[in-house]
């Protein structure tokens, strides 16, 4: 599905001590309610978009927002919000939303950082974030969204990951998709790189842990859609590969973000972008990993798949 990316704004109502975001960024001006339509209708007409992603900083709170929902609800396009819920907790603003689009047309993806409330807000730095992000996942479910929960694998939190999928699984049905993902170290993930950043060697064995215990949800009759992203397929056990989604290093069709003009066809700052990855020949269908990496860690562990007749 051909997508546009529009970061409509980079401030937000929290403070991820992982955000890929620069602190400065907050202070640059958010899109104008004339530069997102414009965005919209231009990738629409010009390049046949069919998904317009709304993302920030935190999207939900641009003051224009409830009328660039109304603008692209003038279009037969599909609706995705990368959001930390946290406005949704607020019925009136649910209900002002919902009354603009139908749910059905919205996928929403929301990160949980952890399934224990005070690491939740630790990692946000909002205290009462978790609480409140909980109350507007459920606003969103009443309305028959399309769900994901995101966990971002930290340092502060990933020996948890299995424990986070039992949380997942007695608070949310199967229709809810959930996400692993590794982290970008830029901006502020960066600058607290000692604090957030974890090598894979350490974390992917309890992220096996964690699928192993999504196997056996499965083996009981649960059918959860559950994807690990930015996970080079080299550093996991082939017995997890099906959980990998597949390479992810496409081009975005339309990309708009402030201080920026209109972009055609750009390129994923993820995917297999790694000398080891030149001869792998799983480079098609492997995630790879952020393209930060390779300024962070020993890019030599990861390995090319050779089979043994090429070797």
């Amino acid at each position: 599905m051909k997508t546009l990316y529009c970061a409509i704004g980079y401030l937000c109502n929290e403070q991820c001590r992982f955000c890929p975001c620069s602190e400065s960024s907050a202070g640059m001006p958010s899109l104008t309610y004339d530069d997102i339509c414009e965005s919209i209708s231009r990738a629409i007409k010009e390049k046949g978009v069919e998904n317009i992603l709304l993302s920030g900083g935190e999207p939900t709170i641009h003051p224009e927002f409830f009328r660039i929902l109304e603008f692209i609800n003038d279009y037969d396009v599909n609706i995705s919000l990368l959001t930390n819920a946290l406005k949704l907790a607020d019925d009136t603003f649910a209900e002002r939303m919902f009354s603009i689009i139908d749910g059905k047309q919205l996928d929403v993806t929301v990160a949980f950082h952890s399934h224990i409330p005070e690491k939740h807000d630790f990692l946000t730095q909002h205290k009462g974030s978790f609480e409140r992000s909980m109350k507007g996942v459920e606003n969103m479910l009443k309305h028959d969204v399309r769900l994901s929960i995101k966990n971002n694998i930290v340092n502060y939190t990933y020996k948890d990951l299995p424990e986070y999928v039992q949380w997942a699984t007695s608070h949310f049905n199967d229709n809810v998709t959930l996400l692993f993902c590794n982290i970008d170290i830029n901006g502020t993930a960066a600058n607290n790189k000692v604090n957030v950043a974890v090598e894979f060697r350490q974390s992917i064995p309890y992220l096996q842990k964690a699928l192993d215990v999504v196997i056996a949800q499965r083996k009981i009759g649960h059918k959860r859609n559950v994807k690990v992203l930015t996970t080079p397929l080299c550093l996991m056990d082939p017995y997890y590969w099906g959980f990998v989604e597949s390479a992810t290093q496409t081009n975005i069709a339309a990309y708009r973000v402030p201080n920026s003009d209109l972009l055609w066809d750009v390129g994923s700052d993820s995917g297999p972008l790694f000398k080891a990855c030149t001869d792998c020949e799983l480079n098609q269908y492997c995630p790879g990993t952020w393209n930060s990496f390779k300024n962070n860690y020993d890019e030599s562990i990861l390995k090319s798949i050779v089979s043994e007749r090429k070797q």
